[in-house]
């Protein structure tokens, strides 16, 4: 499919702005999810950590002369917290004369980041759309121009195993610091009760490539997935999304913000303590045609509601843009 938008990105380039952790999972996230559904379509990017280590200068300079010289119909924003890296009022002031539609992306918000962003940018007429990523609906006010989606996905990184063919009884890929006690709570529980379950960490810990990381996924029978957010809250994480597209049985603990969008006991399977999750764990494992049952129903609703397709086009659309 083409598009005629001529989009900008501007985002990092590595995760937490540190080369030595890679790249950003922006790459699969956006700019890959994008470039799948649009194969035949031109993108641009500014990665502003970069243009900062490379050059030596704010990116707000270059980011003006890119918006000028390329003419964008829609930018899309994912900024790096409260970071100085990010773009200022310069540039969205020009963006803003410049008649650019603009989207902004968080992948989580709250009282302390993302909230005041948002409110802010509206106030001073910067943002078009407001794409939060998490569900979490942790906030009391409404906002317009915010919509609850979810993260989009590099279908050609996630999909699932040829011939179903799984070797892995269970596992979690993900940090596993201090801030995540709900993790660290289930995986000891796990650990002691000798469960078979393959841990791993992410990108932060283990530096697992995302292909490595995918495999992984795509080869368990069972993934974890754990809702809590470290700001106090459960949010819809990316986690789900990736896991559905391997077409992995997916094990999350009951929580609303999940059930906003996918239907517990027919697309994934809901636990409530540490010893619901082993019993449910040892009966899926038992349970062959009911696990790949409930696990083909999450990779065909994945596909029917929350492809990266149908997140693209609900952008294009709330934004106004024909494609």
């Amino acid at each position: 499919m083409k598009s005629n938008i001529k989009t900008l990105f501007v985002t990092e380039k590595w995760c937490d702005a540190d080369p030595a952790k890679g790249l950003t999972n922006n790459y699969h996230n956006l700019f890959k999810s994008y470039n799948n559904v649009f194969p035949e379509s031109h993108f641009d990017i500014v990665h502003f950590d970069e243009y900062s280590m490379l050059k030596k200068k704010h990116i707000d300079d270059f980011l003006i002369k890119t918006v000028e010289s390329k003419k964008p119909d829609l930018i899309v924003f994912s900024l790096l917290g409260k970071s100085h890296l990010n773009p200022t009022k310069r540039s969205y002031e020009a963006i803003k004369k410049a008649g650019c539609k603009t989207v902004f992306v968080w992948p989580d918000i709250g009282v302390d980041w993302g909230i005041p962003e948002i409110e802010e940018f509206n106030a001073e007429g910067w943002a078009d759309l407001h794409v939060c990523w998490g569900r979490e609906k942790n906030i009391k006010k409404e906002y317009e121009n915010l919509l609850w989606l979810w993260a989009p996905q590099n279908e050609k990184l996630y999909y699932p195993a040829d011939g179903n063919y799984q070797d892995i009884s269970m596992s979690f890929l993900g940090s596993k610091d201090q801030r995540y006690f709900e993790r660290m709570f289930y995986l000891n529980h796990i650990q002691q009760n000798n469960i078979d379950c393959y841990i791993g960490g992410g990108q932060r810990e283990k530096r697992l490539t995302p292909k490595e990381y995918a495999d992984v996924m795509r080869r368990s029978k069972i993934s974890l997935n754990f809702p809590f957010c470290p700001s106090g809250f459960d949010q819809c994480k990316g986690r789900v999304w990736e896991i559905l597209a391997s077409k992995s049985l997916l094990f999350e603990r009951k929580n609303e913000a999940t059930e906003g969008m996918l239907q517990p006991g027919v697309h994934y399977v809901e636990y409530t303590d540490p010893d619901d999750l082993i019993k449910k764990y040892n009966y899926y494992l038992e349970n062959e045609k009911e696990r790949k049952e409930i696990a083909q129903n999450g990779y065909n609703v994945y596909y029917e509601k929350y492809s990266a397709e149908c997140y693209w086009h609900k952008i294009f659309k709330e934004a106004s843009l024909n494609v």
